[in-house]
């Protein structure tokens, strides 16, 4: 009997392993573009998640009801986002950063911000759920993890955009910038370098993150709506505290470690713990080491604040 139990738990384990795999890969897309957006600009973005979930009603309105190709509705999805992540920066936040606006009242107008474009996916869109799936319905055995073709995917584009942003920021003129940026943004100008373009680009390369994160998300869950995305958040600031503001590193590892438990907790204790951990992730973060576990941009080469 106990030989049973065990075998049954062991299965459990590896399972739920898997379903910890994948929602890492969903939690470190969004959690690099957070931390990045966050770290650089020194903004939090608490409308991130609603932009993360608009991204999937634009895919699913260009594939599904304009007749466009999948992957070609999923580009131009996600790149919208990025261009309205950049319009959020330049027409709401900009205008009271220039006014010497604090750091509460933004995080206001970024609450507020989400708020109003729920409400405005409610009046295009309506309350229904709606589904937007890839790849097929078949199941593959990796090791006793049982995945689909769809998380497969996911798994594969979070591999796909980590290594991408990490040759960004270690390999490019960009990534240095960012650094230079985010550690000293006046001595970053004084030395030639365009600190506006580069915070523009910044706001763009998290809302395409964002709006990949928010695809990724809807392809994992059966069915979206407008609320789906809200229920990330608190996974979403788990990772990045955990992994250390401003660090794109940190919010990977932290990612995996939140995952992995989240889906471990949910398998052997109950299914609401998925959530409950990562409050309790946060709060024991904030309390007994809150810089996190890497460092941020402004030290190494992660994410850091301006």
């Amino acid at each position: 009997m106990l030989f049973v139990r065990g075998w049954r738990a062991m299965n459990l384990f590896i399972e739920s392993t898997g379903f910890g795999i994948v929602v890492a890969s969903i939690l470190s897309i969004a959690a690099v573009g957070f931390t990045l957006q966050w770290g650089v600009t020194n903004i939090l973005n608490l409308a991130y998640v609603d932009f993360m979930i608009l991204t999937a009603y634009l895919d699913y309105s260009l594939s599904q009801v304009a007749g466009l190709d999948f992957w070609v509705s999923a580009i131009l999805s996600v790149l919208a986002v990025g261009g309205l992540s950049v319009a959020f920066n330049h027409f709401l936040i900009q205008p009271f950063v220039r006014r010497g606006i604090k750091f509460f009242y933004l995080l206001i107008i970024a609450f507020a911000t989400g708020t109003v474009l729920q409400y405005v996916i409610q009046s295009i869109w309506g309350s229904t759920f709606f589904n937007i799936s890839v790849g097929g319905n078949q199941s593959y055995n990796i090791g006793g993890m049982l995945l689909t073709e769809s998380q497969l995917i996911i798994i594969g584009m979070a591999l796909f955009v980590m290594v991408s942003l990490h040759l960004l920021l270690t390999k490019t003129d960009f990534g240095r910038s960012m650094r230079a940026v985010a550690i000293n943004p006046t001595l970053a100008q004084c030395s030639g370098i365009r600190t506006a373009v580069v915070l523009n680009a910044t706001w763009f390369l998290t809302g395409v993150l964002c709006g990949i994160s928010g695809l990724v998300l809807a392809f994992n869950t059966a069915t979206f709506d407008v609320n789906t995305g809200t229920v990330y958040i608190s996974q979403i600031l788990a990772a990045v505290v955990l992994g250390g503001i401003g660090s794109p590193y940190g919010a990977m590892l932290a990612a995996v470690i939140i995952g992995l438990i989240s889906e471990w907790a949910s398998a052997f204790i109950n299914p609401f713990f998925n959530v409950v951990v990562a409050l309790i992730v946060l709060v024991g973060v904030l309390l007994f080491r809150p810089e996190g576990l890497l460092r941020s941009l402004t030290t190494s080469s992660g994410g850091g604040t301006s």
